[in-house]
């Protein structure tokens, strides 16, 4: 597989300046940020998995911005492809916002997932300081002077129990974090999929004048292309094929990946599956054993340096 790629694509030149951070292909440890400036601040959404992903990101902020203006780092749920670079982020200062539930996630520092990935390049990776983590409970703006960003955590648990998501009037840009994802296969182990369906409904109630989704895996979406509709459509799937009682979850995921033949990272499917069975069936989901088989269905832990070119 080819090195990981950056494209930076900016919805705005003037103040404010809106630019998404899209990274491909869509695989493990490869996710979407993005930045918002105004005339007195910049607004990161999310970091990257690596040290070197994140200083080369930050390096690129800066030439939007300058290093004097303050930095507030919005991360959109604590998984550690999108916060393990929260404190290389902040080694010149700054501040982080998160959904309460991810705070103590974010303040524990880097997650290296050393039972699902073989790997050698995550470089020196820091937590933040603690008191520069802070809590978003509710709908709050950030005013970065001429521009106010609205950060909103969703009230409940969908993809984890900890997701926001930062929305930009002006663009109608909306970064939704791993709400979305385009093209790669969702991943719910952690989450909830009737949660996750509720999320979507949100998404459209609360922000109808979104012209652009930013997601936190995969391309740039328009409303047009129906992202949400088609994440929804899956989910209801997941739930759907897995209302018996002892379904077979290797054939249902064999069935998924004919179904959406050009998802990345299919091996997801069965783990989904495993999470949508115990929600619909009130059960706790045994997450070792549903990793196990997302595992199992690549042949073994994850060799990250091979997959991702480095």
């Amino acid at each position: 597989m080819p090195a990981i790629r950056r494209n930076i694509v900016p919805l705005r030149y003037s103040d404010p300046s809106v630019v998404a951070y899209v990274r491909s292909p869509t695989d493990w440890l490869v996710s979407n940020c993005g930045w918002i400036r105004g005339r007195s601040g910049v607004l990161l959404v999310d970091t990257c998995g690596t040290e070197r992903d994140t200083l080369d990101l930050v390096k690129d902020v800066r030439k939007y911005s300058t290093v004097e203006m303050p930095l507030t780092l919005v991360l959109t749920h604590a998984h550690g492809t999108h916060h393990n670079g929260a404190g290389v982020a902040l080694r010149n200062g700054g501040r982080i916002l998160a959904a309460e539930s991810a705070v103590s996630a974010v303040r524990a520092g880097p997650q290296r997932y050393e039972d699902t990935f073989d790997y050698k390049n995550w470089g020196t990776l820091e937590a933040p300081k603690p008191e520069a983590v802070h809590a978003v409970t509710t709908p709050r703006e950030v005013d970065l002077g001429g521009v106010v960003v609205e950060v909103v955590p969703f009230p409940g648990v969908a993809h984890t129990d900890g997701d926001l998501v930062v929305f930009e009037q002006k663009t109608g840009t909306l970064f939704t974090g791993d709400l979305l994802s385009v093209g790669s296969t969702p991943m719910a182990l952690h989450g909830s999929i009737p949660g996750w369906l509720d999320a979507l409904y949100w998404l459209d109630k609360t922000f109808p004048t979104v012209r652009t989704f930013v997601p936190g895996h995969g391309a740039l979406s328009h409303p047009g292309s129906f992202p949400v509709a088609v994440l929804r459509t899956y989910l209801n799937w997941l739930l759907d094929a897995t209302t018996p009682e002892t379904p077979d979850f290797a054939e249902l995921a064999t069935i998924a990946r004919r179904r959406w033949p050009n998802w990345s990272n299919p091996e997801r499917h069965v783990g989904n599956l495993m999470r949508a069975h115990a929600d619909q069936h009130g059960r706790p989901l045994q997450e070792k054993t549903a990793l196990r088989a997302i595992l199992d269905a690549v042949g073994g832990k994850i060799d990250l340096d091979a997959r991702l070119g480095r």
